[in-house]
């Protein structure tokens, strides 16, 4: 074997480049110039911006590529610190992201996981594929339901890099440290606008519902969640220290504050449940001292959280927004008739064919038939009932990714998928790839 130096760390697997792969990194530059050249020329008014700046973008993009030759992992931390930015599609991360994964494959930083482990979510996984892709097929190609198709697989091959790429703690800190920085621009963002800052994107949706840098506030509450969350269980985690929790516990007051800034029920409701099941599971086994800090540490968090909203004035719409509205009745409407659809349609109606269902499951039901509903099950259980086992038994209690962490975050954001159409949630694929490389990896362990 050579003695040359690997373009990697050396701590991480790498290989040597050899001539032909040099060539397909060059051609692969020259073909994402192009494609982020045409991608701002689309999404840019032509004759709006200086040449210099289109220009900017493909030069931008050689960069980056030449970055994540160098620094892989620097370039997955800057990749999920943009995953909360998507007001336009499709969105930096999306870019980024089709970078690093073909990156990972071509220099074997990334390894397709062993099908020996995780059976069921193997069969999940491709019974999804398979199930949208066949009920693609019965339709006649249309673009809508092809673009539909091309982002569930997209969201799937999101899911599969995160386990792949989260194979220790260090790299699942990559990715979450990089998640964390983009929902604190997020939520940073919506406080300035509801304060009357004047903040070139709409931030702000309906005058008084937060909605970050995302298109809808029920997809950015949910995704502040899984953040607020996982510094809660890092405070949780830690010896009680002011100069060091006292930060913390004000980040994770403020974070929560700005999820219930969405002013979505099913947020909330994601609230409550994520926050009662980790309590259950967290105090199943504390001690007499660990039950009272926690209940002070919930307190406080409460209180912060509280105080922010009040301080909006969002009382009284926050009660309001209980009420049974007009729309509520026809998305129960959709989804009634989407379940005699699928009956009807044995292999579904088609990617994108049942719209504004306001369920995941329903959805899935509908557009891709009882096979594809159960692969989406197959999928979830596989992941879900391993990791509750170990979380009622009290295993992988600390660390990065504890599984009491991931069972209430995850079980939060499917008690919400039951009234929200969830399927191209990049957040979920996230939470749902990490489960899987907790299971299967050494980030599932204690630290030492």
């Amino acid at each position: 074997m050579s003695n040359r130096p690997c373009l990697w760390d050396e701590h991480r697997p790498g290989v040597l480049l050899s001539a032909n792969q040099w060539l397909v990194i060059a051609l692969g530059a020259g073909a994402l110039f192009g494609i982020i050249a045409g991608w701002a020329t689309w999404q840019l008014p032509l004759g709006a911006y200086p040449a210099w700046l289109l220009l900017a973008a493909p030069v931008t993009g050689v960069v980056i590529l030449l970055i994540g030759l160098v620094k892989y992992d620097l370039l997955v931390l800057l990749t999920f610190s943009t995953v909360g930015f998507v007001w336009f599609e499709p969105a930096p991360f999306d870019l980024l992201l089709v970078v690093v994964l073909v990156l990972g494959l071509l220099t074997g930083r990334l390894r397709w996981p062993s099908s020996k482990t995780g059976a069921l979510v193997h069969i999940g996984l491709w019974g999804l594929v398979v199930t949208n892709v066949l009920s693609a097929a019965v339709l006649v190609p249309a673009q809508p339901n092809l673009l539909f198709l091309a982002i569930t697989l997209y969201v799937l091959a999101l899911f599969c890099f995160v386990r792949m790429y989260v194979i220790d703690r260090d790299t699942a800190r990559t990715v979450l440290t990089g998640y964390l920085v983009s929902t604190v621009a997020n939520v940073v963002v919506t406080f300035l606008g509801l304060s009357g800052f004047n903040i070139p994107l709409p931030v702000v949706r309906f005058s008084i519902r937060g909605a970050g840098f995302f298109e809808d506030p029920n997809v950015y509450g949910p995704f502040v969640l899984v953040a607020a969350l996982w510094v809660a269980d890092q405070i949780v985690q830690r010896s009680f220290s002011f100069a060091r929790t006292g930060p913390m516990m004000l980040l994770t007051g403020l974070l929560g504050a700005g999820a219930m800034l969405s002013l979505s029920r099913a947020v909330w409701i994601n609230l409550g449940f994520s926050g009662l099941l980790y309590l259950a599971l967290l105090l199943r086994r504390a001690s007499r001292d660990d039950v009272v800090r926690f209940s002070v540490l919930a307190g406080v968090v409460l209180l912060v959280a509280i105080l922010a909203l009040n301080s909006w004035g969002l009382g009284e719409v926050m009660s309001r927004r209980w009420t049974f509205y007009g729309y509520d009745e026809a998305r129960f409407s959709i989804q009634r008739r989407g379940i005699v659809a699928a009956f009807t349609h044995p292999i579904g109606v088609g990617p994108g064919g049942w719209p504004n269902t306001h369920s995941l499951y329903v959805r899935t039901l509908a557009e891709h038939g009882v096979l594809g509903l159960a692969s989406l099950v197959l999928l979830i259980g596989g992941l879900m009932l391993p990791l509750v086992r170990r979380a009622w038994q009290g295993g992988a209690a600390k660390g990065i990714l504890p599984d009491r962490l991931l069972v209430a975050t995850i079980a939060g954001q499917l008690v919400n998928s039951v009234v929200i159409d969830s399927i191209h949630w990049r957040h979920l694929w996230i939470l749902l790839g990490l489960a899987w490389s907790a299971l299967e990896t050494s980030v599932g362990q204690e630290d030492r």
